[in-house]
């Protein structure tokens, strides 16, 4: 079985992580140095101290926002957006540390600037030149972790869906464990129903998996000891899918009350601080965006009017926070049309509706510029769940229980969901039940760290959706 760079070499990847990005400061350093060579011979003890000082901020930021983790079966693009922000703090750490210690190297600021920014440059490029080989490697069969995942009920059989549409994730099932014996010896997807938990010893000898996946309802849990201990006997890890989102729940932290320890299923974050500060980001990075992008919207705007006829604006209404209606504003990416009184057809991806440069538009998610006016209004955030249709929330409600929680904060041009490749037309009432989950997520784990990842991610997604048509 392969196993190559798995279980065995994940501590030697990590490593060697550490050392291509304390290389890439180095180099960085050493190109600087010989470009202003005049300046920096001999180098200057300082110069040297702030190097050094450079290398040990970004190892430790780097650590902190979980850059030398596993990225196997998580989104790459999060990675890139956890790099800006960790060299943004790396960066930010060495100009202090340098102003406290008073360290004099007679370097031109341009020249500073010039070195963290090839810093980081190297940086994103040997750690994207891995990921693309690791990528290609493992869409051809390589470097996969083998998993049996235990339940094959409906939130299995997503599970083992979502890991054959990713095989860039390095994962391969070799089947299920589940204790119902009628279902022994079928198929699903192609992957075999082993047995049950009584035959798990003879299962992980048979199969010789890295990874047990449980895949179970929370009224399944019950009874898991002989599966763990069995797995640490085999040196087999364990990971949890919880249903949890089958409790609706919102934030489930534990707190204390009356001197009890009390667990919270519903409590509401966006208040106090939380909400200034949510506010206070969209208020003044919702202008910068929109300064930024006028010269942008007003050239589609005119490319739009010169194309077709019809209004350049799209308007809608939507829900919006606390399920208040607002409109929102969009570029208009399909010829103008009539529904039928109550129904909302969706855009499809081959859909005859889009105009050709509304096709461009909607693949590069560009005609989503314009709620930077709905940010601006106040009626929408530059992150959180998407707002969707009313006569789509009206159908979704009936069918996705704690569907209309996503309203207890404010809509967003992106969000959680979006940067996970949930987005587009939903197909299925279980693609838009996961959306949902990623908005519950979101709306739980909310901070401005996050937001901060799930913006740049957004940006990157352009350029790498898969979704995005």
């Amino acid at each position: 079985m392969n196993r190559f760079l798995t279980r065995e070499h994940a501590g030697l990847v990590e490593l060697a992580s550490r050392w291509l990005d304390a290389l890439a400061g180095v180099v960085s350093a050493v190109v600087v140095s010989l470009w202003w060579s005049e300046i920096m011979s001999p180098p200057p003890r300082d110069w040297l101290m702030l190097i050094a000082i450079n290398l040990l901020a970004t190892l430790l930021s780097f650590q902190q926002n979980d850059l030398y983790r596993s990225w196997r079966g998580r989104p790459y693009t999060d990675q890139f957006s956890r790099l800006g922000l960790a060299w943004t703090l790396a960066s930010l750490g060495t100009f202090l540390v340098w102003q406290l210690l008073g360290l004099r190297t007679d370097v031109p600021p341009g020249m500073l600037a010039f070195w963290l920014s090839l810093n980081l440059v190297l940086i994103a490029s040997q750690r994207a030149v891995l990921h693309l080989g690791v990528r290609y490697f493992r869409r051809r069969g390589g470097n996969h972790k083998q998993v049996l995942i235990y339940g094959a009920g409906s939130l299995g059989r997503s599970v083992l869906a979502q890991t054959i549409r990713s095989p860039e994730s390095g994962y391969a099932v070799r089947g299920f464990i589940d204790d119902n014996p009628k279902l022994h010896g079928q198929l699903i997807e192609g992957k075999p129903i082993l047995g049950g938990l009584a035959a798990l010893g003879t299962l992980l000898n048979e199969q010789e998996p890295e990874e047990i996946w449980i895949a179970l309802p929370l009224s399944g849990l019950q009874g898991l000891s002989p599966l763990l201990d069995m797995a640490d006997r085999h040196r087999v890890s364990v990971r949890l899918f919880p249903d949890i989102y089958g409790l609706t729940l919102l934030n489930h932290s534990v707190s204390e009350l009356l001197g009890f320890p009390t667990l919270d299923l519903n409590i509401d974050q966006m208040t106090g601080v939380n909400r200034w500060i949510k506010n206070a980001e969209d208020k003044v990075l919702g202008l910068l965006l929109f300064l930024l992008a006028l010269p942008l919207l007003a050239l589609i705007a005119i490319a739009i009017r010169l194309s077709f006829e019809g209004p350049v604006i799209f308007k809608q209404r939507r829900h919006g926070w606390d399920n208040r209606h607002f409109t929102i504003y969009k570029f208009r990416t399909m010829r103008t049309h009539r529904e039928r009184d109550g129904q909302l057809t969706q855009a499809r991806r081959d859909d005859d509706r889009f105009t050709w440069i509304g096709r461009w538009l909607r693949r590069t998610s560009l005609d989503e510029l314009p709620q930077l006016v709905n940010v601006l209004q106040g009626r929408m955030s530059l992150v959180g769940p998407r707002p969707h249709a009313i006569e789509h929330n009206e159908f979704y409600q009936q069918h996705i229980a704690g569907y209309m929680r996503r309203h207890r904060v404010k809509p967003g041009i992106t969000g959680w969901a979006q940067i996970n490749d949930l987005r587009g037309e939903t197909l299925t009432i279980e693609e838009m039940s996961r959306r949902v989950k990623h908005d519950m997520y979101y709306i739980e784990h909310w901070s401005l760290w996050f937001d901060l990842r799930i913006i740049l991610t957004t940006i990157l997604k352009i350029f790498f959706s898969r979704k995005a048509w």
